[in-house]
């Protein structure tokens, strides 16, 4: 008999509402995401209990995660990623929690105010980090979503191991 184990990265979606100024939902988007190279290495010092920054504590969003000829078309992310592609708009601290048994979630809200730019900016890709925001540990990409001063975004990233 042969018994065999293995640890799988753990599956990672992230989900995207935009609302408008008086919050209604204006654009849903969902999906899954790649946990890059350098999130596996967290993974791994985090089950080894290695002292450091390894925890998720920002998400950042920028503009290079669509095709500049057609921006409903999602650029692909890959594994060896250790940043968002583009500019990136905004830098937000995530809330971390923990709905059910073996999921973890990390949410953070872009509102109205914020990641306008000069008045209107493309949003096509989100990575989440560690190490206050210096180590990339995911990265998903999506058509654009156009922000300005009448939307907010609310973005929840959900891992279930």
């Amino acid at each position: 008999m042969k018994l065999n184990d293995r640890v799988w990265v753990p599956e990672g979606h992230l989900e995207l509402r935009v609302y408008d100024a008086r919050g209604s939902l204006q654009d849903y988007r969902y999906g899954p995401n790649i946990v890059v190279n350098d999130g596996r290495e967290a993974l791994a010092r985090l089950l080894g209990n290695d002292p450091g920054d390894w925890y998720v504590d920002t998400m950042k969003f920028g503009d290079g995660g669509h095709n500049p000829a057609d921006p409903t078309e999602m650029e692909t992310v890959a594994v060896t990623d250790d940043d968002l592609y583009g500019t990136i708009h905004i830098s937000k601290s995530v809330t971390t929690t923990f709905p059910a048994l073996r999921k973890v979630q990390f949410e953070a809200e872009v509102e109205t105010s914020e990641g306008n730019g000069a008045g209107t900016l493309e949003y096509s890709e989100a990575g989440l980090y560690y190490n206050s925001g210096v180590s990339m540990f995911a990265h998903k990409a999506f058509g654009y979503i156009v922000k300005n001063d009448t939307m907010r975004i609310v973005a929840t990233w959900t891992f279930t191991f």
